[in-house]
């Protein structure tokens, strides 16, 4: 099994918040997508999305460690990017669903897009004032989400903006 799905699966809550999320997602996707004109997937994509990042992020940490956030000097991701073999290249692609759902959106709701650039910031926040979650903010962590969300949000709109001018030339 691969060391990131591992490091997911040792997390309590994670299986119960990521279906659970997943759940929601799929209920909640066809009225928001009717009201936002918007397709199903996409709106319960953003959900599932959504319940991915809080399941891995904010559920308790067996053994974690609390206190004031840690601020290590920010190096870039080099070729762990592409490999799952550390926790920051698990931090960058976890978010890039999220930007891709939110990019795509954009193209007609452009608020959804700074919503989801505020999940970082929130997660983090949440970790460092809930010590409950044994889990310490780390600046690194919200510089390689950003990243994730960058990534997927600049396929997102473009993906997005094809599919809506593809539907307009085929309307005429």
């Amino acid at each position: 099994m691969a060391a990131g799905v591992r490091t997911f699966l040792e997390l309590p809550l994670f299986l119960v918040i990521l279906g659970a999320g997943c759940l929601l997602s799929v209920v909640l996707a066809g009225p928001v997508s009717r009201r936002w004109q918007q397709p199903w997937i996409v709106v319960c994509g953003l959900g599932a999305s959504l319940s991915l990042v809080f399941a891995a992020t904010l559920t308790p940490a067996p053994g974690g460690l609390t206190g004031p956030c840690l601020r290590p000097i920010v190096r870039p991701l080099g070729r762990g990017l592409l490999v799952f073999t550390d926790d920051r290249a698990l931090n960058t692609w976890m978010l890039v669903p999220l930007g891709f759902f939110a990019g795509y959106l954009a193209v007609r709701q452009w608020w959804v897009l700074i919503l989801a650039f505020t999940v970082p910031f929130l997660v983090e926040g949440i970790q460092r004032f809930v010590p409950q979650l044994d889990r310490r903010c780390q600046f690194q962590d919200l510089v390689d989400n950003t990243w994730g969300l960058i990534l997927g949000a600049v396929v997102g709109v473009i993906v997005g903006a094809l599919v809506h001018g593809v539907g307009r030339v085929v309307r005429r």
